[in-house]
């Protein structure tokens, strides 16, 4: 069926008697009419290129947007699924993605109700005729503690990722056994400086060196770091202490500044911020980790009338050690002297009986003197106070044992009495009969006297 050429409407601008500006005349036909233009139709593929092309462009593309979490599915391939929801008067939503890739170096765990900000670009997914915010990055977006707790796991992932947490066990060190100065850092004002003190003064008096800090509040970070870079070089091990408080009251000892300076601390330093239950960035990074500030003072120093009862048991102990040998050293003495001729060792027993007893005096002066050195010297002074007395001991017996080998070796009349025979020929002693011939005098030396005898036989 032909189509019909339109007809065409001329529009006249003359002024009528009315006062109108224009008005319609009758249509008259073209008398060249052109073809009809056939309207152009788009494959539902050829439509989601176009959407594509218009949605790419600067203003939906590396934009931020902020909202609530909602229908958050997390794939098994490691894709992350939501809806980023806006709740008011109108309530708004966009769905939203984000891939493997850019989901793994997520901060902090993703759930429903969470404020966030997002980062990315809007994209259109023909196959499901979706429009959807691919996800770049995500950032927490609420105050108070949630965003807080937020801030806290990603800074808890950046510190990990530098190796900064958790320290190894290899790389954590005991303090002191008797540290001779202990430092401070904690708020001049507070009650945990006090605290620390009574357990210092009751346990193990010593000198305090205290680096005030702010410890809660902003700019608190700065004031704990350049604390503990103040105590390099100066103490012996330092005690980072804080009362307890609420998540927010702590959360400056979550800062990074604050870890790393802990961590790369020259001292020794124990962590012990709030109660037990509370747990922060810096218990991760510090050599040793304990509940309340009081423990921390416990754990830095011995208790002295422990170590007094441990001195007086190792005084006692090598006393009674000291006295067993020596007793057991003049039996022997007692034993060599009746089995020895009295009159040959008289004097050289009685040079040995004098050195028993300057040894004796030596050991108990030297238990004496050593037992009043420093706490600090007590693990040196009992190895070397045992080991002295060992070897002064044993050198005694050595010296006896050397002696009475000797003086036996020395009388040659011992082998006679026991029925042997020296022989002699010419004044020379005979080993071999390699050395004799038939009629040679030979002089038989006996232990009570001499008997002169002719080789006969040699065989």
């Amino acid at each position: 069926m032909a189509k019909k050429a339109p007809v065409q409407a001329t529009l006249s601008f003359d002024e009528s008697e009315s006062g109108s500006a224009f008005s319609f005349i009758s249509p008259v036909k073209d008398p060249n009419p052109l073809p009809p233009k056939e309207p152009s139709v788009l494959t539902v593929s050829e439509l989601g290129e176009r959407i594509r092309d218009v949605l790419d462009c600067e203003l939906l593309t590396g934009i931020t947007v902020t909202g609530e979490v909602t229908g958050y599915r997390p794939n098994s391939s490691g894709h992350l699924y939501f809806s980023l929801t806006e709740k008011g008067e109108t309530d708004a939503a966009v769905s939203c993605v984000m891939w493997k890739y850019a989901a793994k170096h997520l901060a902090f765990p993703l759930k429903d109700g969470l404020a966030v900000n997002i980062t990315g670009h809007v994209d259109y997914y023909p196959p499901s005729g979706r429009m959807q915010f691919i996800v770049r990055k995500i950032e927490p977006a609420a105050g108070g503690k949630t965003g807080l707790y937020l801030q806290k796991e990603m800074w808890k992932k950046q510190l990990e990722a530098e190796g900064t947490i958790p320290r190894p066990e290899s790389e954590k060190r005991d303090p002191p056994l008797f540290p001779k100065c202990v430092g401070v850092v904690t708020s001049r004002t507070g009650s945990v400086l006090q605290d620390i003190r009574n357990v210092l003064s009751r346990r193990y008096p010593l000198p305090i060196l205290l680096a005030p800090a702010q410890v809660q509040g902003a700019g608190a970070e700065v004031s704990i770091v350049s604390a503990i870079e103040s105590l390099q070089g100066k103490v012996d091990v330092i005690i980072v202490a804080r009362g307890g408080g609420s998540f927010e009251d702590l959360f400056v000892f979550n800062h990074p500044d604050v870890v790393r300076a802990i961590r790369r601390s020259k001292v020794p330093i124990i962590s012990a911020v709030g109660h037990e239950t509370d747990t922060t960035l810096s218990d991760f990074a510090s050599d040793r980790r304990v509940p309340t500030p009081s423990a921390a003072a416990e754990t830095v120093v011995p208790d002295r009338t422990v170590l007094l009862n441990n001195l007086e048991e190792y005084r006692r102990r090598m006393h009674d050690r000291a006295r067993g040998i020596i007793s057991t050293n003049r039996s022997a003495v007692a034993e060599l002297k009746m089995r020895v001729d009295p009159s040959r060792l008289s004097r050289r027993l009685d040079m040995m009986h004098q050195q028993t007893a300057d040894l004796e005096e030596r050991i108990k002066s030297a238990f004496s003197r050593r037992l009043k050195v420093e706490a600090d010297g007590l693990e040196q002074l009992r190895n070397s106070i045992f080991k002295g007395a060992k070897t002064r001991i044993s050198t005694a017996v050595l010296e006896l044992s050397a002696q009475k080998e000797k003086i036996l070796s020395c009388d040659p009349k011992k082998p006679l009495e026991r029925g042997y025979a020296l022989v002699q020929m010419n004044g020379a002693v005979i080993r071999s009969k390699e050395q004799l011939k038939k009629d040679d005098r030979l002089t038989l030396c006996l232990s009570d006297g001499e008997v002169t005898a002719i080789v006969e036989k040699i065989s």
